[in-house]
């Protein structure tokens, strides 16, 4: 009886040893981790300026005609995804993880995620008169409620529209994915598919010359071998990159298998190369492979549902 209890007990200390298990973060691979977001000292953070921000990207009525709202270029059912807006025009960015970045947009003039929002307030499909804006956001009521709510008291300007909007902005990050989990110490977290397509984005593709850092993003310029086009573009990020349902900045591919094919083979032919986009010598295999490692990069879902906006 007694040798029955000795061996319940030690299959029990076992299981506890297996289950309590130290998860240990793989050290070099820890600068790949959305971590934590840092809100700037002239704009600090609460959840207070977080509502009145998203509701404001919501509300239409800071575009000129009262037609255009921040969500209706930035796709709000999927972040990663930017509404196309004409045929045109190319399509909006992505604001996931846009506090990310390290230079916002690598615009010269934008030090801040404020000055580019800012921008975007005075540009020519949202209100371009400062006055007439804030006018009109005043003769709300609800939003003096809430401004009170966020600031302290019931002062509506267009510098605190701004840091609202930002301050939402900062909100919309993909973290938390299959990726993140492994580099943490879930060593499950990843398939085998994924663990190859991992070496594949570092070594064979060199994915990893440009997309590197937590947002999967070095922030800098680079053409990328698109035919007749010249202009240089930021580096994307890759988080939920899987779940765009159009590619490239302008849009151009409709799958991500067309996209890695596109870099697989170094760009067109004709186009403007980058230095450090060359053919790479992928398999039909070693590209399936890295594409699920790409489905890694899908972090948890941002729920953006559309917030009650004031009435007039």
């Amino acid at each position: 009886m007694k040798r029955i209890f000795f061996l319940i007990l030690f299959f029990v200390s076992i299981l506890g040893l297996i289950v309590c298990k130290e998860k240990k973060p793989i050290r070099e691979l820890e600068g790949f981790v959305v971590k934590s977001v840092i809100h700037p000292s002239n704009n600090p953070f609460n959840q207070e300026k977080v509502e009145l921000g998203k509701t404001l990207y919501f509300d239409s009525r800071l575009s000129f005609n009262q037609d255009v709202s921040c969500a209706s270029c930035h796709n709000t059912a999927s972040p990663s995804e930017g509404f196309p807006r004409t045929k045109i025009h190319n399509p909006a960015p992505s604001l996931t993880n846009v506090a990310l970045y390290k230079d916002v947009f690598k615009d010269p003039e934008a030090k801040e995620l404020e000055d580019l929002v800012k921008d975007k307030v005075h540009s020519k499909l949202m209100f371009q008169n400062e006055t007439k804006l804030v006018q009109r956001i005043s003769s709300i009521q609800g939003y003096k409620e809430l401004f009170e709510k966020a600031y302290g008291d019931p002062e509506i300007s267009a510098e605190r529209i701004v840091l609202a909007l930002s301050t939402f902005q900062r909100t919309i990050v993909s973290k938390n994915s299959s990726f993140d989990k492994f580099v943490m110490g879930e060593d499950t977290a990843l398939t085998p598919a994924q663990i190859r397509g991992w070496n594949v984005f570092q070594n064979k593709a060199k994915c990893i010359q440009c997309h590197q850092g937590p947002n999967f993003s070095d922030s800098e310029l680079h053409t990328t071998g698109l035919a007749g086009i010249k202009d240089k573009v930021r580096t994307p990020t890759l988080r939920d990159v899987t779940k765009k349902k159009t590619f490239m900045h302008n849009g151009i591919f409709g799958s991500i298998e067309d996209t890695v094919n596109h870099f697989a083979e170094g760009g067109h032919s004709k186009a403007v190369h980058d230095p450090m986009l060359k053919p790479a010598e992928l398999s039909d295999q070693d590209k399936k492979d890295l594409i699920e490692f790409l489905k890694a990069l899908e972090g948890e879902p941002i729920q953006l549902e559309i917030p009650s906006i004031p009435k007039a």
